[in-house]
């Protein structure tokens, strides 16, 4: 609880300390234990608050319990909502997957009936390996779900690429080189990331989406030097925005992201 109080803060400051804004998706069950840290924390305008379920699931391996699956996408974002007084329109699935939510209609009908209008479930490359291919935000037209929008995760997870145990893919499926040893500073987190951002830049892409934990964060840097690191690299190159700002601009221009998935 401590160390991500204190990550969660880190990341805060520096976001703020850049003038940017941020996403932040909430695990509920830890507003269940710091409801009024995390409001001291992150109740700012400028911070987009919204779910990452109620208890970190996978959430396709329960999505034939009714119960459970009401209580990680329904329960999770009602608690949010009280907690902090904001509607909450984007989930965040734990660990991310290959296809993400493609082909999983009960979860994308349940997400409707919550009115969820934007989720992050692609976050994982080939067999839920990292890093993350560099897919583009997309409509769930093709499972009958045309006004839900996926916005992609990309590249690594803080978390794997700082020591937890993942599955790497090999060959590398990014279009910069890999690490070639685990980052133990902020610099070398910094660097594991930024090729992406010029790789966006150079490319058109309308989304450079990584992956981070404040807990994750908070070993390498209690001030979060990495997040400020790559928030000046990006500065220069791209517009920064939230996950709600991304889906408000395709809503405005949905002719923008396809209305399948990536193949």
């Amino acid at each position: 609880r401590e160390k991500f109080l204190a990550g969660a803060r880190a990341v805060a400051e520096a976001r703020l300390r850049a003038g940017t804004p941020a996403t932040f998706f909430i695990v509920a069950k830890l507003l269940d234990h710091c409801a009024a840290e995390l409001r001291e924390i992150l109740d700012h305008p400028e911070f987009d608050l919204q779910c990452h379920s109620y208890t970190h699931p996978d959430l396709i391996s329960i999505s034939d319990d009714e119960k459970a699956l009401r209580y990680e996408l329904i329960d999770a974002k009602k608690r949010i909502e009280d907690t902090f007084s904001r509607p909450v329109i984007g989930l965040t699935a734990p660990g991310g997957y290959t296809r993400g939510f493609c082909g999983q209609q009960r979860l994308l009908d349940l997400m409707a009936e919550a009115e969820y209008r934007y989720v992050r479930t692609f976050g994982a490359g080939p067999d839920q390996s990292v890093p993350a291919p560099l897919h583009q935000p997309f409509w769930y037209a093709e499972d009958g779900h045309p006004n839900l929008l996926e916005i992609p995760s990309h590249a690594w997870h803080d978390n794997i690429l700082t020591g937890q145990p993942g599955r790497v893919h090999w060959p590398p499926i990014l279009p910069w080189a890999y690490p070639t040893h685990m980052p133990t500073d902020a610099q070398g987190v910094y660097a594991a990331y930024a090729p992406g951002i010029d790789y966006a830049a150079e490319q058109n892409l309308l989304t450079y989406v990584p992956i981070f934990h404040p807990w994750s964060i908070y070993r390498i840097s209690d001030r979060a030097s990495q997040i400020e690191l790559l928030l000046h690299h990006a500065g220069q190159k791209q517009q920064i925005a939230s996950c709600s700002q991304i889906y408000q601009h395709l809503c405005a221009h949905r002719h923008v992201a396809p209305a399948h998935p990536p193949q």
